[in-house]
């Protein structure tokens, strides 16, 4: 069996990793820990009118990017390196694009057997005007869609 993790890095991701955990050592299954990141690197040097902003070069925008897609790769390879050292099978994958999209994507592409993601919890208001990703998931997945809930106060 294969599970999808799907991460963004938020306060939500230790508790997904855990819920990940315990399913993978129940089944037993491997995992796969998904990160999308967003945008691209070179895409931002082309979103916005470089004489309306004479300060910010956009080479620096893009190598502040680029250093950020790289702690991110770090941070999901740590995840991935912890979860391999309790003796489970484990591989970390960091993609760019549309985050549900890339999700289902990759989903398709592994031969998943389902997708694990966190569930934020946000409000009606924000969800409206935001969207919402867990939400997005279990629209679009064919897969079953395990949705972790942020914790409540």
């Amino acid at each position: 069996m294969k599970i999808i993790v799907a991460l963004d890095f938020s306060d939500i991701t230790q508790k997904v990793l855990n819920h990940a955990k315990k399913l993978a050592q129940a089944l037993p299954a491997d995992l796969v820990l998904l990160h999308v990141a967003e945008p691209h690197p070179d895409q931002i040097a082309y979103d916005f009118d470089p004489a309306s902003v004479t300060a910010i070069d956009p080479a620096e925008i893009r190598e502040h990017i680029a250093q950020r897609f790289h702690q991110e790769h770090k941070t999901l390879q740590e995840y991935a390196d912890q979860l391999r050292n309790e003796s489970l099978n484990c591989t970390a994958l960091m993609v760019q694009g549309e985050t549900v999209d890339m999700i289902l994507t990759e989903a398709e592409k592994l031969s998943a057997d389902f997708i694990m993601a966190g569930s934020h919890g946000k409000g009606m208001i924000s969800q409206l005007l935001l969207g919402s990703t867990s939400e997005d998931l279990l629209k679009k997945s064919s897969l079953p869609v395990y949705l972790v809930p942020a914790n409540r106060k």
